[in-house]
């Protein structure tokens, strides 16, 4: 576990402050420091590179016995870049060029710059990269690389980009790639082509969905592969140590809007498959993101990072700062809980940002850990109690694993391709995926994510949940097939693979679901805002935008929960040796947006008949609309090691241990406070040691 605080954006903060500040970040407990290498500062002049202050900043760290993690901040063009490469300007889907200026938080360099797909272009930038490895990779403590930061490339373009020759010109070596060649594609897209010239990529929302959607995709496959060029040239050079990347949140999250494609900056999954680690920004307290959405993003990016490292490489330091607005206060033991969430999710590698106030632009007088806001004290204090903890139990959080899940939340970026290019961006789409999983949050049932074309994990799960899944293509629908038929729990919604990958809308008869017996009539008009499902129990669930009952399904054994007008709305369905949850509408958006125990109830109930019996239970206190207990859990050296996240101070829990997980006799302790705690017929009462939390260890 790595503990630290991004330092530099040249050229502040200014070389005065900079032996002191790193003496004080020491002794707050932190290990590591992280510094923005800029392309434009570095090489402000073609073919000259100086790295005279990274130098200094280096060694001051290496005398105060920090490790060091550098961003290649490669996006930050240098002033000469146009002059240097002519009419390697981006290009917007207007056909204008982008005239690139210096970023909102950056005091030099330009963006968006030069396109990447432009060879000369590329070739300059892998040479910074190039430079910058050879200058420090073999630093003894250097901890690693953050190749691309925020995976950001067209920050400030003003418009949609990019439309210039040589991106167009790699759009069509994509389809002809997808497609086979242009009958391929005309085939597929329903087209009759007659070259490539003639293929143009689709230009905004409400036109045709097809060229739009695999334009928005090509785009995402853009950034993944820049991402893995930066990386090969860096790993040419420095084989030891790891090489990552972060978006400014997880790609599920990252739903597009007028100026952007929904996961434009890449794909973490995709990412990961060539990356050493994946990572995000979070920004709690500046963003509104409690204890059960910070947990969602972590377990995002943990989920395609499969096994490899995770970095959250930006997590608010002090109070956010945009230009002269003032926000909330960031306290110490809410930001502490962040550290302890994101290490209990699985990540290895927490950065704040940043240690001083920022001084430049909009973001100044924001941020700092150390910032002048007024509480600094008592995060520095908190942060040293953390930094030492961890280095006291290091032998426990170092071989600390999360615990594996038996529910996946299906992710498919063509549903936000689709709604982007309908409605200008897929917030539909992100808030459903958000919806369920704060469910399972809110009850500590573990779960993870999928991505439609990362699929191999299917084995180990018991139930999938495909929230709004209107696009599905047959490679989906068949491993879907396969996991039902061999025994597991597929909970769908509303018009699941109403579309295909080329945009077009499937009649219910042809869908997915319609392979075993289960045809949606068509959409229906709300006639109200929920509807009552009759399970042991009645639910009521909160539903939108409309309802979509089932044909006659007389031949396909059923239970119905729901019906609308005799025909029913949400059933379940035994298919092979497994089972099928159709829910009629859309139940995960609303949930979102008022949280209802019932739905709660509803999906620790599918949940169950699933097979998923987790082996944690909160006993007290349920879940109420405003607070619950947060648990994660995981094992170190085959010890569990179990993370409780308390409403209040003056809480007190009671957690219910399976004896497969824990024998009635085994005690447990609680690593803040050093106290043993005893199971009494397997459960154990615990209240908040520190921070409103409690970390248990197995002894």
């Amino acid at each position: 576990m790595n503990l630290g605080v991004q330092y530099y954006r040249a050229p502040f903060p200014e070389s005065k402050y900079w032996e002191n500040d790193f003496k004080a970040i020491k002794e707050a407990g932190l290990d590591t420091v992280q510094l923005w290498v800029l392309w434009a500062w570095v090489e402000s002049k073609p073919d000259n590179f100086n790295y005279d202050d990274y130098d200094r900043l280096i060694e001051i760290a290496d005398r105060n016995n920090l490790k060091v993690v550098l961003s290649t901040i490669a996006e930050i063009q240098p002033h000469w870049i146009h002059r240097v490469v002519p009419d390697s300007e981006m290009i917007d889907h207007l056909g204008h060029k982008v005239i690139s200026s210096l970023r909102c938080e950056c005091n030099f360099g330009l963006t968006p710059g030069g396109c990447t797909d432009n060879p000369q272009v590329w070739e300059r930038m892998a040479q910074f990269i190039r430079k910058t490895g050879e200058r420090y990779a073999k630093l003894d403590h250097l901890h690693g690389w953050d190749i691309w930061n925020e995976l950001r490339w067209n920050v400030q373009a003003d418009n949609l980009v990019c439309f210039c020759p040589h991106t167009l010109k790699e759009f069509h070596l994509w389809l002809d790639q997808q497609y086979s060649g242009l009958e391929g594609l005309n085939a597929a897209w329903k087209r009759r082509y007659i070259c490539w010239e003639d293929v143009a990529p689709g230009k905004l929302p409400d036109r045709p969905y097809t060229e739009m959607m695999a334009w928005q995709h090509f785009i995402t496959e853009r950034a993944n592969r820049h991402a893995a060029r930066r990386y090969a040239v860096m790993k040419a050079i420095d084989q030891v140590h790891p090489v990552t990347a972060h978006g400014a949140c997880p790609s599920a999250d990252y739903r597009g809007w007028t100026k952007d494609y929904p996961i434009d900056r890449g794909n973490d999954w995709v990412l990961a498959e060539t990356l050493d680690g994946i990572g995000c920004s979070s920004f709690p307290q500046w963003s509104g993101i409690d204890d059960a959405e910070f947990g969602s993003r972590v377990e995002m990016v943990k989920s395609a990072a499969n096994g490899k490292k995770v970095w959250l490489s930006e997590v608010q330091g002090g109070r956010a700062a945009v230009g002269f607005n003032i926000y909330g206060k960031v306290e110490a033991a809410p930001q502490q809980r962040w550290i302890w969430n994101g290490l209990a999710c699985g990540a290895d590698t927490i950065l704040f940002w940043c240690w001083r106030d920022e001084v430049f632009g909009r973001e100044s007088a924001g941020f700092g850990l150390s910032g002048r806001d007024g509480l600094a004290p008592r995060r520095l204090e908190a942060m040293r109690f953390t930094g030492k903890l961890l280095a006291e139990k290091a032998e426990i959080f170092n071989h600390y694993t999360p615990d594996s899940a038996e529910i996946g939340i299906l992710f498919t970026p063509q549903n936000y391709y689709l709604a982007w290019a309908q409605e200008g961006d897929g917030k539909r789409m992100g808030d459903a995926i958000n919806g369920y999983a704060r469910s399972l949050v809110r009850q500590s049932i573990p779960y993870c994510f999928l991505e439609e074309q990362h699929l191999n994990y299917l084995q180990h799960l018991k139930l999938i949940i495909l929230p709004r899944s209107i696009v599905l293509n047959d490679y989906q629908t068949e491993r879907l097939s396969v996991f039902v038929q061999n025994g597991g729990t597929l909970l769908v919604e509303s018009e699941c693979g109403a579309f295909g990958s080329e945009g077009f809308y499937r009649y219910p008869e042809d869908r997915f679901l319609a392979r075993f017996g289960i045809v949606e009539a068509g959409r229906r008009n709300l006639e109200t805002d929920s509807i009552t499902l009759k399970l042991d129990e009645e639910l009521s669930l909160d539903i939108e935008q409309w309802i979509t009952p089932l044909e006659d399904s007389a031949n396909v054994p059923a239970q119905v929960f729901s019906t609308f007008n005799g025909q029913a709305l949400a059933a379940e369905f035994k298919v092979g040796q497994g089972r099928i949850v159709y829910l009629g509408s859309y139940f995960g958006n609303p949930y979102l947006e008022k949280c209802n125990p019932d739905f709660e109830s509803f999906i620790q109930k599918i949940s169950t008949l699933a097979g998923v019996e987790p082996a944690i239970e909160v006993v007290s206190p349920l879940p109420t609309r405003d607070e619950f207990i947060y648990v994660k859990s995981g094992h170190s050296k085959g010890k569990l090691v179990t993370y409780l996240f308390f409403p209040g101070d003056d809480c007190t829990a009671k957690l219910k241990f399976s004896p497969e997980l824990l024998p009635g006799n085994t005690k447990l302790t609680e690593l803040m406070s050093n106290q043993t705690i005893a199971l009494i017929n397997g459960i154990a009462t615990i209240k908040p040691a520190r921070f409103k939390m409690a970390i248990l260890s197995e002894e």
